[in-house]
């Protein structure tokens, strides 16, 4: 079997293609040209990359007809909530304009395509509506999550009126080694280890800290994506979740009780969103029904495998 990766030297991507890698699966990626794969480091002559900007009209059906994959997962894209505000035009040309070109180029060599979506599309849910279920209606508060909930739209009239058999999944926060920076768990484990290498002051600044989340190791999350696949009918969408909701200040004190040294905790304005949703807790049940998917990595081994990861970057 021959799987093809949209952004395989990305966060998801990478750990997808050692998934992949390890389930026998032939694995092609493409990857924006000049753009770093230090994500592939440990297995980058196990998998066959390609230069490609999928935004670019007809890109990403050039590599559908040289590849011609079994399977497709389409994680290209820009991923950063925080930074959506500044940079919204990149961030809806880049995810809306990537998804057309690679639902355009399935509509030429059609095969089962997997779209990764976010759990950011629901926006603000009552308390008493979450973990929150795929019956949920979207309302999403940030250009990021208008984007996703868009990719959503375009997934639905192409599965729906061009017959292209696709899944979406809602993925919910996600974590673990390799992220880059811009997310809450990377950007303490980063200043963490720069602090202990003494490359900063003792000092680690942050944002809002009463928030939480639905954190999913990254390594149990593409196994769903893997499963929702393979099992999943064309046209369905699925949360991908652990169904907890966890406050930052514990993922902040989990990494300070790892420091190899003392640090003090500073609030930063400049770190708090424009809009910050107080919870998002996802509901994967309806994904664990249909293929038995839990999460398996616990939080405190994902803290663990984040800050080893950041102590070892450059």
């Amino acid at each position: 079997m021959k799987v093809l990766i949209t952004g395989i030297a990305g966060f998801g991507g990478s750990h997808l293609a050692e998934l992949a890698l390890r389930e026998g699966a032939q694995v092609v990626g493409t990857v924006l040209p000049n753009a770093s794969t230090d994500n592939l480091a440990g297995f980058r002559d196990a998998v066959e990359t390609l230069p490609c900007d999928v935004t670019e009209p007809g890109a990403a059906a050039r590599v559908l007809r040289g590849v011609r994959p079994d399977r497709l997962f389409h994680l290209a894209g820009a991923s950063v909530v925080g930074t959506s505000w500044e940079h919204r035009v990149n961030v809806l040309r880049t995810n809306l304009e990537g998804t057309f070109q690679v639902l355009e180029g399935l509509r030429a060599h059609p095969v089962p395509c997997l779209l990764v979506s976010s759990g950011e599309v629901y926006g603000a849910v009552p308390e008493r509506a979450q973990p929150i279920r795929e019956e949920q209606l979207l309302s999403p508060l940030s250009p990021y999550a208008l984007s996703k909930a868009c990719q959503e739209m375009y997934a639905r009239y192409y599965a729906n009126a061009e017959g292209i058999p696709l899944v979406v999944v809602r993925a919910f926060n996600h974590v673990g080694p390799r992220q880059g920076p811009g997310f809450v768990w990377s950007d303490i484990a980063r200043q963490v280890a720069a602090i202990e290498k003494e490359l900063s002051p003792p000092v680690l600044e942050i944002g809002t800290v009463t928030t939480r989340r639905d954190f999913t190791d990254v390594r149990d999350m593409v196994r769903a994506y893997w499963l929702a696949l393979e099992r999943a009918k064309p046209g369905e969408t699925y949360n991908v979740a652990s169904g907890t909701a966890v406050a930052i200040q514990e993922i902040l004190d989990g990494f300070l009780a790892l420091a190899a040294c003392p640090i003090e905790v500073r609030p930063s304005p400049a770190r708090v969103r424009p809009v910050d949703l107080s919870l998002l807790s996802g509901d994967a049940g309806r994904l664990t029904r249909l293929t038995g998917w839990q999460p398996r990595i616990p939080l405190r081994q994902s803290l663990a495998d984040v800050l080893v990861d950041w102590r070892g970057r450059r």
